[in-house]
């Protein structure tokens, strides 16, 4: 059975390939600083929120004895 899609085999042209040529690929692929800013502050967010609970079971914990 023959592929329907004769261009599957067909490479890339390094040429026409879009991005920078003057950056390294590895900084070409780090992203802006606006998405890194918005990672952190959900992940500073949720370790806030981690340790209010961890607190409150550890105050649980204390009132208990």
């Amino acid at each position: 059975m023959s592929d329907p899609n004769p261009q599957t085999d067909v490479r890339p042209d390094p040429e026409s390939e879009s991005g920078p040529r003057d950056r390294p690929a590895l900084l070409a692929a780090t992203p802006d600083v606006e998405a890194v800013s918005d990672w952190l502050r959900t992940l500073a967010a949720l370790a806030g929120l981690l340790g209010l609970l961890l607190t409150l079971i550890a105050v649980e914990l204390l009132v208990r004895i």
